[in-house]
């Protein structure tokens, strides 16, 4: 982290006394990173979270206070219903105001090596749902028998996205996966459609989670929106299309200047400076 500051001061020809303060979030709070910060529970505002920053004073690099972002979690009795994450809730308030013209509540999926769906509602987020997806796809990429499958990126088959949930939601995800090892030990479909079905796999389960939170801990939820690149846009909108509960995946793309985590910082480092 330190090199990765001194190396942004660098390029903007700038100095530690410059800078006014640091913020960090992410897995920065978690017991592998600077500070073991407790989530804060949802639901949550701005104004509220804003307040629950943690400073620390780190004095073995930086030797100055940086402020810490906490995570978010939900709390149930029932453990099947627990949900936490670390870093993509300030994502989720850069995020906010580009759903002022949607009605009703929305879930805002966030794909990376855990996925994530934040409920939001009137500008509060009420509710998470975590999924364990892009490590479970490096897993099968690095150290099973799928390797030369998952091999790299390519384009996706929609047809064979779709085929790959059916599969998944027919006979379970163990037989699913198989079935994209067995199309390539009998030389079925080409790379790109093995390659789709097998995504269609890994990722069906988020509809699965996503539809059933809608139908019975998220009635009021009206809107589907994807946080994230062109492939996640078309996997997500692939996977939704005949869905019952889902008529469309709103897409907010991520820009290289103003990522929606900037602007999410920016509206928490407002809300704490007028508290």
């Amino acid at each position: 982290m330190k090199d990765l500051y001194d190396e942004l001061l660098d390029s903007c020809r700038l100095t530690d006394g410059d800078v006014d303060q640091i913020y960090a979030s992410g897995m920065v709070t978690s017991p592998y990173g600077l500070k073991e910060v407790p989530h804060c529970q949802v639901p949550i505002d701005v104004k509220t979270f804003s307040r629950d920053l943690y400073p620390y004073w780190e004095e073995q690099y930086f030797n100055r206070e940086i402020i810490l972002v906490p995570g978010l979690r939900t709390e149930s009795f029932d453990f099947t219903f627990v949900n936490n994450m670390r870093g993509e809730e300030i994502q989720i308030i850069g995020a906010l105001e580009e759903l002022k013209g949607l009605s009703g509540g929305s879930a805002i999926i966030l794909p990376g090596s855990h996925t994530h769906v934040a409920y939001v509602k009137q500008n509060m987020i009420k509710g998470i749902l975590s999924n364990f997806t892009g490590e479970l796809f490096h897993a099968l990429k690095e150290e099973t028998i799928l390797s030369p499958i998952l091999a790299e990126e390519t384009r996706l088959v929609e047809e064979m996205v779709k085929k790959g949930y059916t599969c998944l939601k027919n006979f379970g995800f163990n037989r699913a996966i198989y079935i994209a090892h067995a199309m390539r030990i009998f030389n079925q479909g080409t790379p790109e459609e093995r390659f789709s079905f097998a995504e269609g796999v890994i990722n069906g389960g988020i509809r699965q989670s996503i539809e059933y939170y809608c139908a019975n801990v998220w009635p009021d939820c009206k809107n589907i929106i994807l946080i994230g690149n062109a492939f996640m846009h078309q996997l997500y909108d692939c996977l939704f299309a005949e869905s019952s509960l889902v008529s469309k995946i709103h897409w907010l793309c991520e820009q290289d200047q103003r990522p929606f985590s900037v602007k999410g910082l920016e509206k928490i480092i407002e809300s704490r400076r007028s508290a």
